[in-house]
């Protein structure tokens, strides 16, 4: 779909994260009354996306982030300001919306009104059964009430990341990893993120601690992490999980398959001696932090430093998938305490 403007951009962002109807079956609200209210949220959403305008005051042109690491090197950095300013705006609707399921005396402003009205909501002490059992039931969420997650037992970002980032290879590996014991980890508000829904799947044999989220930094799992970036170019992105760093692994480069070597080389970043790794090194004596690896009868200085930057993916097919599988399976030999032999 082509982005007439930047405030279609960043609607074209709550369609995204939008799952398919899976009601609770079990709620006390029937099932035609939880899809009302979900055909009420998926109208809203194509609404944002139709005609911005009744959201913001004026439209700018599209535009994203090239780069999902390094939003400065683009040189635009109004260009972030403009896109919160419309997620902001359909957040406050959304928090308004919420807040409006338990008490229907919630002060909203007039363009909100209009929105309402839009999407055939004009009676707020009349709103819908389905509405106000997702504001008000046990432990309700906004990020449950605006994605029409009804049923706590499904995992709605299964579909959502799988639909992203394709649907045949991730359920290739997702199967894979539930069938050898990973939990799925469904994180709301990630941190160091704007992504609201995120998706981790990692194995507790690594860690009793629950999983934080992301795949870049203090990763104590093996595994993969999603998120969506409504920022960048193409927002949907997961990555490789890699507990500890890359250095336990590299240096255990000679007991991998040729599949994993290969892999390994491919995607770990060489070093350039950017000397990140011994910037606080005050001695001079510090070695940089890259792993010497003979591959193929060439030699190769591989960096141990931040490796999610580059174990990370766009899009799955089944090769991916496949090797993938070969590296975690590799990775989790080095389980604390329960080592498999090499």
């Amino acid at each position: 779909m082509t982005n007439k403007n930047l405030e279609q951009r960043m609607a074209q962002s709550f369609i995204d994260m939008f799952p398919k109807f899976i009601p609770d079956e079990n709620a006390p609200v029937g099932i035609s009354e939880q899809k009302e209210f979900y055909m009420i949220m998926k109208n809203l959403y194509q609404l944002a996306f139709a005609n911005p305008l009744l959201f913001v005051p004026s439209l700018n042109n599209d535009d994203a982030y090239p780069n999902r690491f390094h939003k400065s090197s683009y040189g635009k950095p109004e260009l972030l300001v403009k896109m919160k300013k419309f997620l902001k705006t359909m957040e406050a609707l959304l928090q308004n919306m919420y807040l409006l399921g338990k008490d229907s005396s919630i002060k909203i402003n007039k363009r909100e009104q209009n929105i309402l009205s839009e999407i055939g909501i004009k009676d707020y002490s009349k709103l819908p059964a389905g509405w106000k059992w997702m504001s008000s039931r046990p432990e309700s969420t906004l990020i449950d009430f605006s994605h029409c997650l009804f049923d706590k037992s499904y995992s709605y970002t299964s579909d959502i990341y799988a639909s992203l980032l394709g649907e045949p290879a991730f359920r290739k590996l997702e199967k894979w990893m539930m069938g050898q014991g990973y939990k799925r980890h469904n994180i709301y508000n990630l941190i160091g993120s704007d992504c609201k829904l995120s998706l981790t799947y990692a194995n507790p044999l690594w860690s009793k601690e629950i999983p934080r989220g992301g795949f870049e930094y203090k990763i104590k799992h093996t595994g993969i992490s999603a998120r969506y970036d409504p920022y960048i170019q193409t927002p949907a992105v997961f990555g490789l999980c890699i507990p500890n760093g890359l250095k336990p692994y590299l240096n255990a480069f000679d007991s991998m398959n040729s599949n994993v070597q290969r892999f390994i080389v491919a995607q770990t970043k060489k070093c350039n001696e950017c000397k990140y790794c011994i910037q606080t090194d005050k001695t001079g004596t510090r070695q940089l932090a890259y792993s010497l690896i003979n591959y193929e009868k060439r030699d190769y200085k591989l960096c141990q430093y931040f490796p999610g930057y580059n174990y990370c993916w766009v899009t799955i097919n089944n090769d991916l998938a496949d090797i993938l599988i070969e590296v975690l399976t590799f990775m989790d030999k080095f389980i604390p305490d329960k080592k498999i032999k090499r």
